[in-house]
């Protein structure tokens, strides 16, 4: 018998009004930070113009890929197929056989001294319980994915890399 296991990961959704309130409050401080640039002299000025840029765009791409966006992890049988969606579009971010799998674990346990080709952040958070990491190699590079599995999708992926690594 297959096993199919869907689980999708997400931040609380926020009332209306705790949004709106957020939102002014960015804009308000974005607004004030250029005024500031104004009083500044021209050379100095137009560094700090940039530096408001990057901040900008760092706190919308943090916004848009950890409060907006939903990871789904589908696991068929063998193979762990990760989606993220942001409002309607889900999009195919990679697939792993648990035969690549080395291992999975907390996130707080994994050894950070370890060079990875790529780290895929799966999830809506960076710390907690329930944030693992799993270590896969493929092409003779580890590669690590950081997500958040529910108890059933977690359990059924140690036993089968278990099985796969005797």
């Amino acid at each position: 018998m297959s096993t199919l296991i869907r689980h999708t990961a997400s931040e609380p959704q926020k009332p209306l009004w705790k949004i709106i309130i957020y939102i002014i409050g960015i804009v308000l401080a974005i607004n004030y930070l250029v005024e500031l640039t104004n009083l500044l002299p021209k050379n100095i000025a137009a560094i700090a113009s940039v530096l408001v840029l990057i901040l900008t765009a760092a706190l919308c791409s943090y916004v848009i890929n950890r409060k907006l966006a939903k990871y789904t992890y589908l696991f068929i049988e063998n193979e762990l197929v990760f989606y993220k969606q942001i409002g309607k579009r889900e999009n195919k971010v990679i697939d792993v056989k648990t035969w690549e799998m080395e291992w999975i674990k907390p996130l707080h346990e994994v050894n950070q001294k370890i060079k990875y080709k790529k780290t895929y952040w799966m999830s809506c958070r960076f710390r907690g319980p329930s944030v693992y990491a799993a270590q896969f190699k493929r092409n003779n590079h580890l590669y690590r994915v950081v997500f958040q599995p529910n108890e059933s999708l977690h359990k059924e992926l140690y036993r089968q890399i278990k099985v796969n690594n005797k």
